[in-house]
């Protein structure tokens, strides 16, 4: 039987190695890893092992998907014309609403003036079903040696078990720091974890990391994002100055959202009493259409939120409320991929909105209501 690889080779994955490479850990220094406080340990996790097991007999789901490598990257300067991966994942692709490259692959970012940031240089593309990957991402194998800033954005719902980085022999490499000093935690659910994006780059947070030009740690828990008091105290412990909480998704189909919000609040402000938080109210969904139980228990949610985040700053603090109803203008059913998962476009609308609430709550830094 004829596939598309017949007559279309731009779809198959990448060939051999072109020329002698030196292969080095993804966790060599020189990467300028971001994304995660657990890349000291084994793997490419957002939470370590000790805090896995904390959370592991309250939430399981959460201690499983922290061991996915969503919303952690590399951010390197070299002058190699050549630039390869190899990657060995946990697991093969299995997702029935995602691609393959946004689960299980990566994607390449190079600094171009011309788009005046970022722009996408190449994604990884493998055999179907693989653990394991080598591939080529770089298009300059013919140009001269120049130096250039790389940043790869790891795969969003799969556990990175080991990587590597092949570049030229003898080329330079070093690490790249962002342009601003501060950083963002988001905590939320299958939609902050990055589900339905096409590719790595283009999940929410890594989406906010380059509109902010800022390290922004991922805390998406795909369907068990409940906001159980002990995460917060382990998000708290992180140095951020900024948390998103966008959990109603999977905390608000019943009554944990109200029971959980504001001790999973205080466990946070307890480790870090200056941050600033945004509350956000999730997005519409399709099925909002033909579910009336569902839009209730939306609006119901974000009132309560919008009261939640008033009640804070009473008290001080500088909690503040987003309204995602309010996100996707027109007909929102075309910023999804599956109704309720956004697609690209619904990804970068709300990275947007993330980036709004989090330069609204620095300008605001130090006022109180």
């Amino acid at each position: 039987m004829a596939t598309v690889f017949d007559f279309d080779p731009n779809m198959s994955a990448k060939g051999g190695a072109r020329r002698p490479l030196v292969w080095r850990s993804a966790k060599d220094p020189v990467f300028g890893k971001f994304g995660s406080d657990a890349l000291h340990e084994e793997g490419f996790c957002r939470l370590t092992e000790a805090e896995r097991d904390v959370i592991r007999p309250i939430n399981d789901g959460e201690a499983w998907a922290g061991t996915h490598s969503s919303g952690i990257g590399l951010r390197f300067y070299t002058d190699s014309a050549d630039l390869r991966v190899r990657v060995k994942l946990a697991g093969p692709f299995n997702m029935t609403n995602m691609t393959q490259i946004g689960q299980c692959g990566l994607d390449v970012y190079v600094r171009d003036d011309r788009v005046h940031g970022f722009a996408l240089h190449e994604v990884a593309r493998y055999d179907f079903d693989a653990t394991y990957y080598e591939v080529p991402l770089s298009h300059f194998v013919d140009a001269p040696p120049q130096k250039r800033l790389f940043l790869i954005h790891l795969p969003l719902y799969q556990a990175v078990e080991e990587m590597e980085i092949g570049l030229d022999e003898g080329a330079a490499v070093w690490p790249a720091s962002f342009g601003h000093g501060t950083r963002v935690a988001v905590y939320g659910t299958s939609i902050v974890h990055g589900c339905a994006a096409s590719r790595p780059g283009l999940a929410p947070t890594n989406l906010l990391s380059r509109m902010l030009d800022e390290e922004v740690l991922n805390f998406g828990f795909s369907g068990v994002a409940f906001m159980e008091k002990e995460m917060g105290e382990i998000i708290g412990r992180r140095r951020a100055d900024v948390l998103i909480v966008d959990a109603e998704p999977n905390a608000g189909v019943d009554e944990r959202m109200e029971q959980n919000t504001e001790p999973f609040l205080d466990a946070f402000f307890a480790q870090n009493p200056t941050a600033g938080v945004l509350l956000v109210s999730r997005v519409l969904f399709a099925l909002d259409l033909y579910d009336d139980r569902r839009v209730r228990i939306r609006e119901h949610y974000r009132d309560f939120l919008k009261r939640t985040a008033a009640k804070y700053r009473r008290r001080g603090k500088r909690v503040f409320f987003l309204d995602g109803n309010k996100l996707f203008k027109g007909n929102f059913t075309e910023y999804t991929t599956d109704g309720v998962h956004p697609n690209d476009v619904g990804m970068r609308v709300l990275a947007e909105a993330y980036a709004r609430g989090v330069r609204m709550i620095r300008t605001r830094a130090g006022e109180k209501e």
